[in-house]
C-alpha cells in the first residue's frame, strides 16, 4: 500500500511539474504529443508538440513551421523547452535547470523563423518568468532565488537584444 501511495504521489508530481513548466503562454502544452501555435504577421503558423520521456525525465519539442499555403517549411526539434515566444524574427525557448546547490539558469534559445537553424543562445542566472517581444529585440523578467534560508529573491528586467546580446538589465526589488 506504501508504494502504491508513493507511485501515486510521484506521478502526480511529474505531471504537475510538466504542466507548470510548460502551462500559459505559446508553445509546448503539456506533453503526450498535445499541440501549441504560433501565428507570425506574415501567415506562417508555427506548430509545437512535445514528448516527455519519464524515465530520463527529459522532453522533445518539434517545431514545424507552415506557411499561409500549406507548405512545411522546416523542421526543429529542441530538448527540455519551455515555452516559446515569437520575438521578431525569432521563436525563443526557454529552459531553465536548478543545480544541486540551489542556484538556477535558463538558457534562452532563439530559432530563426525564416531557417529553423539556432540564431543565438543567451544563458541568464535566474529563472526566467515572463518573456516579452518589443520592437529591438525581448525583454525578460528574471527572478534570482534567495541563496540562504530567509533571505529574499531578487528580480530584474532584462533586455535582450534579437543578435542575443544584453543590452541592459535593471533591478526591479
Amino acid at each position: 500500500m506504501k508504494r502504491i501511495l508513493i507511485t501515486t504521489f510521484a506521478i502526480t508530481m511529474l505531471a504537475a511539474i510538466a504542466g507548470a513548466n510548460n502551462g500559459g503562454g505559446h508553445g509546448p502544452e503539456g506533453y503526450g504529443g498535445e499541440a501549441g501555435a504560433i501565428v507570425a504577421s506574415n501567415g506562417t503558423i508555427f506548430v509545437t508538440s512535445s514528448t516527455i520521456d519519464t524515465g530520463t525525465r527529459t522532453s522533445t519539442t518539434t517545431i514545424k513551421a507552415v506557411s499561409s499555403s500549406g507548405s512545411i517549411l522546416w523542421t526543429a526539434t529542441l530538448s527540455n523547452a519551455g515555452r516559446l515566444e515569437l520575438s521578431d524574427g525569432n521563436l525563443i525557448a526557454t529552459n531553465t535547470t536548478s543545480a544541486s546547490d540551489g542556484t538556477v539558469s535558463t538558457t534562452l534559445t532563439a530559432i530563426s523563423t525564416s531557417s529553423g537553424s539556432v540564431a543565438w543562445t543567451r544563458t541568464l542566472n535566474g529563472r526566467v518568468t515572463s518573456l516579452e517581444p518589443f520592437s529591438a529585440g525581448t525583454y525578460a523578467i528574471v527572478v534570482v532565488p534567495a541563496t540562504t534560508s530567509g533571505g529574499s529573491a531578487t528580480r530584474s528586467l532584462v533586455a535582450i537584444g534579437n543578435d542575443g546580446s544584453v543590452l541592459w538589465t535593471v533591478s526591479l526589488t
